[in-house]
């Protein structure tokens, strides 16, 4: 009797785990996801891109693999945080934005750091006009410079958190803007490590 019952638990097990695997197939299939059976083992689906270039596979509607041209994980969030930054042309834009007594922001920013002992930034005269030419001439170095890093950031200004989008040259010279690039700031020195 024991032997009977053994061997009836050994089918009824059998024929659940078919009936479970079929019920996989079919969810699997029913929810657009690929089914077992469109293919057979990995050795039958080799990776036909593993000889490509990251270009070629960019080139054919693929995407390239990992680092170190492809993308690594602070990319992500670096994504995230400068999504919405200003082009380079909005900003060069922002920075010639009346300001007063006939200065720009930029003509204004320039007088404040031309003045002072050390500053990187100098002027040929205290004339607006010539100010504006000379600062707007500092924000298009900088902005067309290729090698310019714009980025969103947080600083402290009057004890103040403020958020600000800032481009900085290779050298170290440094525009801030206002939160949304639709205003210049001021020029930054270059930080003396």
């Amino acid at each position: 009797m024991n032997e009977a019952n053994q061997t009836i638990a050994s089918a009824l097990d059998k024929k659940l785990k078919e009936i479970g695997e079929t019920l996989d197939k079919a969810t699997e299939c029913s929810f657009g996801r690929v089914c077992s059976s469109d293919y057979v083992d990995g050795e039958n689906q080799p990776n036909v891109g593993k000889n490509l270039t990251n270009e070629e596979k960019t080139k054919y509607g693929g995407v390239g693999s990992g680092p170190p041209d492809g993308w690594e994980p602070q990319d992500e969030e670096n994504a995230r945080n400068n999504s919405a930054l200003p082009s380079k042309d909005n900003l060069n834009q922002a920075a010639s934005a009346p300001n007063r007594n006939g200065l720009t922001d930029a003509g204004r920013a320039l007088q404040k750091h031309g003045g002072r002992e050390g500053s990187v930034y100098s002027y040929s005269s205290q004339k607006a006009s010539v100010l504006n030419q000379e600062a707007q001439t500092i924000v298009s170095e900088i902005l067309s410079n290729p090698n310019t890093k714009i980025e969103s950031r947080i600083v402290f200004e009057n004890k103040q958190r403020i958020t600000v989008v800032e481009a900085t040259a290779p050298d170290g010279r440094a525009l801030r803007f206002n939160a949304d690039g639709t205003r210049l700031i001021g020029f930054r020195e270059p930080s003396s490590k």
